[in-house]
């Protein structure tokens, strides 16, 4: 039998990262919902609409308050799927430089060494 190396969950960092736009545009298809309905809604424009569900511009909180409102998902859930992705973004970004200096991100890898890239 053989051992497979598990990684330990601080060193998973995803391999695609998920804007926060995909979910409203699955949200929006699930209720049958066009951008122009949407951004009629909630008093935007359709291309700000556009441009969040293309993952071109974030989540903010006078965003989440309104999508709160037409959706019933919390505020706090839209706007900690805009930080979860931030974060991935910096995650991804930290350990594709620290691999191009030629040092492994672990927690064996020296404090210095990695958050120097952060």
């Amino acid at each position: 039998m053989s051992k497979e190396k598990k990684t330990a969950a601080h060193n998973l960092v995803p391999g695609d990262v998920f804007h926060p736009g995909e979910f409203l545009n699955e949200e929006m298809d699930a209720r049958g919902l066009k951008q122009v309905d949407l951004a009629n809604e909630l008093g935007l424009s359709k291309t700000e609409i556009n441009l969040v569900v293309h993952g071109k511009r974030g989540i903010t909180v006078a965003l989440a308050i309104k999508l709160e409102k037409v959706f019933g998902i919390s505020a706090e859930t839209w706007m900690n799927l805009q930080i979860k992705y931030e974060i991935d973004l910096v995650k991804k970004k930290h350990n594709e430089e620290l691999k191009a200096k030629g040092i492994k991100a672990s927690k064996k890898a020296s404090i210095r060494e990695t958050i120097a890239y952060a």
